[in-house]
């Protein structure tokens, strides 16, 4: 079977298990709550957008603080390079297809080892931040919330995993060395091979010490990263929380902040169907369950999965097309004078149409 059969069969069969999803979601969907809502519904979409739009900025300003100082790009062209591949990456695999493509729409603006670094330590970063907020919002629940015994095991498990990774993640802040390039020497030693060497391992290996070297070297741009993904996550929750009490749910804050725990745990799980179809729905009618608020499961599937439509259609509709020029004049080496005075210590080439 050849690489490109295997990927489309993946897709389909991806595509076939949130349909499957969506399916089921749909039998549990109280429709007619959903048009008695009406003006409630339009208003507290309009509050959905503007709670995701905080939750894009904050993630574009954590990722211009992953770039090294002599490497900065503009804020806005970040914004619009974020959303046109968050969009591609919404209607594709997300995650593996969305990131890929920041680099290649930033590689007429930086070097792509940077670029990929930035991205990566990026989205690092945000998973980081995030495993520790499940853990704190899975306590929360556990604290707060009247769960079932069934919900307390499946939250408690969240807090387990969120504290392993959080340790390991401290444990590479805290290290010196590199990990992964160092592990695939450790491979070529044994079996004789010449990995590291090779293009990919070179490339690999550069990315993975910008990486550390960024993420290491600047305890600001981590307090960065740290609050832009509290932040991010606060949004979210108040986006839930919105949604709730429109559907007329009585809801706390710290239920709202369990619905997005459950919600974002369930993304992660489900990064590999297109646009997330059914998992979304589904994620969010069992997180409102899980709170006692199943009412309000509809709702919010639909206004979370408007937000996406909506969010998906302004980055396609700003997507990047075509390159910039590339320079092409001839630039003509001006003779160098010589001197009889001694050797050149500096020669520094200027022309007026070119910048050195």
């Amino acid at each position: 079977m050849n690489p490109a059969t295997r990927s489309r069969l993946i897709s389909l069969g991806a595509f076939a298990v949130g349909a499957i999803l969506f399916a089921a979601t749909l039998y549990y969907v109280d429709f007619h709550l959903v048009a008695h809502m009406g003006r409630r519904l339009a208003i507290a979409l309009l509050l959905s957008l503007i709670a995701s739009g905080t939750w894009h900025l904050a993630r574009t300003w954590a990722w211009s603080w992953c770039f090294p100082r002599h490497a900065r790009v503009p804020f806005l062209r970040l914004a619009r390079v974020r959303l046109a591949a968050e969009a591609f990456s919404y209607l594709t695999l997300r995650g593996i297809a969305g990131e890929p493509l920041k680099v290649v729409l930033l590689e007429q603006d930086i070097d792509p080892r940077i670029a990929t670094a930035a991205v990566a330590l990026e989205r690092i970063g945000y998973m980081v931040g995030t495993t520790l907020i499940v853990g704190i919002g899975s306590l929360i629940a556990i604290a707060t919330l009247p769960l079932t015994h069934t919900w307390f095991r499946v939250f408690r498990a969240f807090a387990i995993a969120a504290g392993v990774l959080s340790i390991l993640a401290g444990f590479v802040l805290a290290g010196r060395g590199t990990y992964l390039i160092a592990a695939v020497g450790r491979l070529d030693g044994a079996l004789g091979t010449s990995m590291t060497t090779g293009r990919l391992g070179r490339f690999v290996g550069a990315v993975e010490r910008q990486l550390l070297d960024l993420v290491r070297g600047n305890p600001v741009r981590l307090a960065v990263l740290t609050i832009a993904t509290f932040v991010a996550y606060a949004s979210m929750a108040a986006e839930a929380w919105i949604i709730m009490r429109a559907a007329n749910v009585s809801m706390s804050f710290a239920g709202a902040l369990a619905v997005e725990t459950f919600s974002r745990v369930a993304s992660f799980a489900s990064a590999f169907i297109p646009a997330n179809l059914g998992a979304l729905e589904a994620s969010s009618l069992a997180a409102v369950t899980a709170v006692g608020a199943a009412g309000a499961g509809a709702p919010l599937a639909l206004a979370r999965r408007l937000r996406g439509l909506f969010w998906a259609g302004i980055g396609l509709a700003i997507y990047p097309r075509g390159r910039r020029p590339a320079m092409t004049a001839t630039v003509t080496a001006a003779p160098i004078p010589s001197r009889a005075g001694g050797p050149m210590l500096l020669y520094v080439p200027s022309d007026p149409s070119v910048d050195v």
